[in-house]
């Protein structure tokens, strides 16, 4: 074991916290994508504008298959020799198959970085300790942390690597809870920012994960895969089903990708991702519009209701 695991499993990690938390996100892999060529590729494979990120952003991007829909999604930021690219620890080697299948010659390879910690901060940023904190939806490097700000919410990530990570976590965890990777799924579910997992491929157009609101898909860049599907539904489709959030009492937890329906049996959505919070469970689930909130999973009722997200949904009439 390396002196982080050692370290993080000395550490009392609740399975859920309240805000102002701190959490070890061993959920997430880091994927280091370098080469002189990695921005025109990337630029050319997901569904963020790349100029976005090299201008100090982060965004959430996706890999789509020809029909339009998210093989696998990761969050992309600038480091100093390349860029990082965060995804779903269960999906990092199928994040690198996708990306290396129209490699060819382009000079840009793609590796897992064994040696990486992500933490997630959310509440109270300003007292973190760090020297500089990034804008709403920037990045900014403090000594050997990569600080990503989320644009809508109080919360942050935190990319750096074992040694460092040992000494900043007493300074982060002050006055915090403390928990692990279930903490902060409830977190992004708070925030709605969404993923690819296991079990959801192949489903969603970006739109319907609301990623046209969050800057994850942009319509002006040039062509990417699928981007011709996406660009139809944006400009000349209406979108009958979007990404929102329940909350629900039943003791049930909801995979990525499982089928949800109403009073009346009808199916009304697919999961995107759920966990448990401290009072309930929480989920992102891509709903029809004219679902009220109520919703049964293999016929038993969820006890759940709809509640906003923080920023607004822009359905076309």
């Amino acid at each position: 074991m390396s002196a982080w695991s050692d370290f993080i499993a000395s550490q009392s990690l609740a399975a859920t916290a309240n805000t102002p938390l701190l959490a070890h996100c061993d959920h997430l892999a880091v994927i280091r994508a370098s080469g002189e060529e990695a921005g025109h590729y990337l630029q050319g494979q997901l569904t963020c504008d790349l100029q976005d990120i090299d201008h100090g952003a982060h965004r959430n991007g996706m890999h789509l298959s020809l029909k339009g829909r998210g093989l696998v999604s990761m969050r992309v930021v600038k480091s100093r020799d390349g860029y990082l690219l965060l995804c779903p620890a269960d999906k990092a080697e199928d994040v690198i198959k996708a990306l290396i299948k129209y490699r060819l010659r382009a000079k840009v390879d793609f590796q897992v970085d064994a040696d990486a910690v992500v933490l997630g901060v959310a509440g109270d940023l300003e007292g973190t300790g760090l020297s500089v904190l990034p804008a709403a939806g920037e990045s900014h490097c403090n000594d050997h942390t990569l600080a990503l700000r989320y644009p809508h919410t109080e919360q942050m990530l935190l990319i750096t690597h074992g040694e460092h990570a040992i000494k900043l976590w007493p300074q982060l965890a002050a006055n915090r809870a403390l928990t692990g990777a279930n903490g902060w799924l409830c977190q992004d579910i708070l925030a709605g920012e969404a993923m690819v997992f296991a079990g959801a491929e192949d489903l969603f157009l970006p739109q319907v994960l609301n990623y046209d609101v969050t800057g994850a898909v942009s319509f002006k860049k040039g062509c990417y895969t699928g981007q011709e599907v996406v660009a139809r539904m944006h400009f000349k489709g209406k979108l009958k089903q979007r990404m929102q959030r329940i909350d629900y009492q039943a003791a049930i937890p909801l995979a990525p990708g499982q089928v949800v329906r109403d009073a009346n049996g009808k199916a009304a959505g697919e999961v995107v991702i759920s966990a448990r919070g401290s009072d309930a469970h929480h989920a992102l689930i891509v709903l029809r519009r004219d679902t009220d909130g109520i919703l049964f999973a293999d016929d038993q009722p969820l006890d759940s209701k709809l509640v906003g997200l923080p920023y607004s949904l822009p359905w076309k009439e």
